[in-house]
């Protein structure tokens, strides 16, 4: 405790060498926390939303953009395709595909996506109820946990849907006509299904009834599109489909290009694209994280000779010390307690600017809701940094520490 004492009262001492070098460490352990909250919690929600989904069938345009918006709904649709075209992979039985999923996109309600689909979207989410129901029929609706949470709606309240992916004013009167009710609410699962509102695909297509008309391209007037063999057995259109497949062959890996060649459909492989944004992803972090260690190179050299600079102050001092009785090892005790301290403050100081930091742009830039990213959340070993730090500043400190020990105690003091 003495030692720590002395240590603080040696940093008081030199308030501008303390305040540098107590910043650069906290700015270098802010970038390595930073980078490491983003990348790690971003890959995770990625890889979350990916679900079994091995190829998503679209309408031709950027693969990326197909990914982002059919399994992770960050982007808009590249647009619609023919369930004639997609019949055949509907089949239960196909030789290749294992599951289908449907999905119809592209209108909102309450800021969140309305999510055209059938009851096969549970289980291949593996997503539960915490209250409720599945839709049994056309203009009802499930919420994920965060839409029930933020709209406060509950089982048998109404809503009414917008047209497209941006609220606005004007679009919010669109389709007042047809209000949907609330007949179940998802648990949370930490998935992008939380903040989605999911209906039947027939109830996307009497929202754009009046579209459909003007097209020449008929609507849904049977009775609701509940599962894929009821879809498979209308006419219109969807906006993708996901797709897994039975297993690891020369048909399956051969699929995607067999489609892109001989359909009118492009198909995409959510790992490849999911990879490639890793990779852009990747460098970014990297570039963050070597930024952030030549920060700690420089805030530990910065620290070594303020010591060093420090010890040479002090020479008279500690030599009183020895002459006093203080034994090598409390002096050694004192010099590398005040490194480390230094050091773990601003780590420490670093870090916790970090997590507030992504709560302020939490807001605005809605990491959580996009990319799941959490303020509150701790990346794997984020405990290594502070005690990294702690190691960092003793051995920062030992070197002034030798040297102090090495006092000619009688040359030093007789100098006065």
């Amino acid at each position: 405790m003495n030692a720590l004492r002395l240590a603080w009262k040696n940093l008081r001492h030199r308030p501008l060498n303390t305040t540098f070098n107590m910043l650069l460490m906290a700015l270098s352990g802010g970038l390595i926390t930073l980078g490491f909250l983003v990348s790690t919690q971003f890959e995770d929600h990625f890889g979350k939303n990916l679900g079994p989904a091995e190829l998503v069938l679209s309408a031709k345009g950027s693969p990326l953009q197909s990914v982002l918006c059919n399994l992770f709904h960050l982007d808009a649709p590249t647009g619609n395709i023919s369930l004639e075209e997609c019949r055949p992979f509907l089949n239960p039985r196909h030789p290749v595909i294992a599951q289908s999923l449907p999905l119809a996109l592209g209108d909102q309600a309450m800021g969140s996506r309305l999510v055209g689909t059938t009851t096969e979207y549970g289980p291949w989410y593996r997503l539960q109820l915490a209250e409720g129901r599945w839709f049994e029929g056309d203009f009802q609706a499930v919420l994920g946990s965060d839409v029930a949470r933020k709209s406060k709606l509950r089982i048998g309240d109404r809503f009414v849907s917008d047209h497209g992916l941006a609220a606005t004013d004007i679009a919010s009167h669109q389709h007042a006509d047809d209000s949907f009710v609330v007949t179940g609410i998802l648990q949370s699962s930490g998935t992008v299904s939380d903040r989605l509102i999911l209906v039947t695909i027939s109830s996307y297509w009497s929202l754009h009834h009046e579209e459909h008309a003007e097209g020449g391209e008929p609507h849904h007037h049977g009775p609701p599109c509940l599962t894929n063999e009821d879809l498979a057995a209308t006419d219109g259109k969807i906006t993708s489909l996901l797709c897994s497949f039975r297993g690891r062959n020369v048909q399956s890996l051969n699929f995607g290009r067999n489609v892109n060649e001989n359909t009118g459909l492009m198909a995409t492989s959510p790992a490849i694209e999911i990879n490639r944004l890793y990779e852009i992803t990747g460098n970014a972090a990297s570039l963050l994280s070597n930024v952030a260690f030549l920060l700690v190179f420089l805030a530990l050299l910065s620290l070594f000779i303020s010591l060093w600079q420090a010890m040479e102050d002090r020479r008279y001092e500690l030599a009183l010390l020895r002459f006093a009785g203080a034994r090598p090892g409390q002096l050694l005790r004192w010099t590398m307690a005040e490194s480390a301290m230094l050091s773990l403050l601003g780590i420490l100081s670093g870090m916790i600017a970090a997590h507030l930091l992504l709560a302020l742009l939490n807001p605005s830039l809605g990491l959580e809701a996009r990319y799941g990213i959490r303020p509150d959340r701790l990346f794997p070993g984020e405990w290594l940094v502070p005690l990294a730090g702690l190691v960092a500043g003793m051995l920062a400190g030992l070197l002034p520490a030798l040297r102090a020990l090495r006092t000619d105690i009688h040359h030093t003091l007789s100098e006065g």
